[in-house]
């Protein structure tokens, strides 16, 4: 009888624990909603930047799937879009919309209750990659990479785990009272990234699991981390490509394919290397102005370029617009770095700049990966352009974190108008 009592005594306390923790959370959340006021400091430069690259997007995508038109026989610009295929263009521009939908929710909640769910999200995204490996069918490339919905839509769980991934580092690096000073504790913490970094290579996604080393080697290097514990990892991955590249070359794998292209730009331009040879043609070929829109001879409309659309729009922004057109969109990409850094900054605490920092690091890399493959200074690693390609995954993906970045922004300049504090870069921060 005393058993059954302490049982139930001890079920109730439970139950009333569980019910407590979810009425404290109820409250944190309630506390985090939007406040009357932040407007005034909302990120408008910013997100004004990513409004026109994602309009420039949605143009270059009508470029690259458009056909020819004969200028004799339409003679105004109209005349000659009227043909157009719209269905990229349009579902891109609905994916734009929503987008902004996306950033208003990602806004609306302060950034610190995300800190406080970076486990759910971690784990989250653990079970994600773990169902996507397992139970999805096998698609292009042999991989397992998508959850399919309905008959033509697909979803991508790697491409949302970037964000997982930076929020769970950024609250594990805000949360540490000192940088990361000898191998046990880099170990530690490369294990907590290569657990879904292991998922993502076995789909396998090998363009994806090169943006999350990215964002983990930025945050490691922002983090203060001892320099030589740094050099020693490069050292010591440098000596595993040796290796890496024997076994690659007598296994039947398209990627040892891509790096052949990338090291001879002549080899089989026939076969694997069509898309890489065809793409740097067509970026020449724009000249300094441009072809335009819909001109005879456009490698854009006569379907020489595969995934033109989406991995090699750049080659397509180049021919259309020509060597100005693509200087320019390099150099909008380059402001919204330089702005982001200068936000990460004057973020109000460690987490916040810990936020920015993961976010850049992970558009920068898609955006040197991407001009660089199709330039021909990397090998092809299907990695989309920010902003800029098709495709509704990648887009979400990086208008949460540019919502992340105007979030941190936004309340950190309501918190230093009611509260003057010190402008604290994460190393000085730790380091302190």
């Amino acid at each position: 009888m005393d058993i059954l009592l302490r049982n139930r005594k001890k079920k109730k306390e439970q139950a009333q624990s569980e019910t407590s923790r979810l009425s404290a959370f109820l409250t944190q959340v309630q506390k985090a909603r939007y406040q009357k006021g932040l407007m005034r400091h909302f990120e408008w430069p910013l997100v004004a930047m990513v409004l026109a690259m994602s309009l420039w997007g949605v143009v270059s995508i009508y470029a690259a799937t458009g056909s020819p038109v004969d200028p004799g026989s339409a003679s105004t610009f109209l005349q000659r879009a009227s043909g157009q295929s719209i269905y990229y263009p349009r579902l891109q521009l609905i994916w734009m919309v929503l987008g902004m939908g996306v950033l208003a929710g990602t806004v609306f909640l302060d950034y610190r209750l995300y800190g406080e769910l970076k486990d759910v999200l971690y784990w989250g995204n653990v079970i994600m990659l773990v169902l996507v490996k397992f139970t999805t069918e096998v698609g292009r490339g042999s991989a397992n990479m998508f959850f399919r919905i309905g008959e033509s839509r697909t979803f991508q769980p790697a491409e949302f785990g970037k964000i997982a991934i930076i929020i769970a580092l950024a609250k594990v690096f805000a949360e540490r009272d000192h940088p990361i000073r000898n191998i046990n504790e880099l170990f530690r913490m490369t294990c907590y990234v290569g657990l879904p970094l292991v998922l993502i290579v076995i789909q396998p996604d090998v363009g994806t699991a090169l943006v999350y080393v990215a964002i983990y080697a930025v945050m490691i290097f922002a983090s203060g981390t001892n320099y030589k514990l740094i050099v020693g990892v490069l050292c010591i991955a440098v000596i595993l490509l040796v290796p890496a590249w024997y076994v690659l070359t007598f296994s039947d794998n398209f990627r040892v394919d891509r790096i052949q292209v990338w090291l001879d730009p002549t080899y089989a331009i026939n076969d694997q290397g069509m898309q890489t040879y065809n793409a740097r043609l067509a970026l020449g070929s724009g000249g300094l102005w441009g072809k335009g829109l819909f001109s005879v001879g456009n490698f854009a409309a006569l379907n020489y370029i595969p995934d033109d659309h989406t991995d090699f729009i750049f080659a397509i922004v180049c021919e259309t617009f020509g060597f100005v057109g693509g200087g320019l969109m390099i150099m909008l990409f380059l402001a919204m770095m330089i702005r982001m850094l200068m936000l990460s900054r004057r973020a109000e605490d460690a987490f916040g700049s810990y936020l920015i920092i993961g976010v850049m690091a992970m558009l920068f890399f898609h955006i040197f990966e991407n001009i660089s493959m199709v330039i021909g200074l990397m090998p092809v690693t299907g990695i989309p352009l920010p902003f800029v390609s098709y495709g509704g995954s990648s887009y979400l993906t990086n208008i949460i974190g540019i919502g992340l970045v105007v979030n941190v922004s936004m309340r950190s300049r309501a918190g230093v108008a009611r509260q003057p504090r010190p402008t604290i870069h994460p190393k000085k921060l730790i380091r302190e």
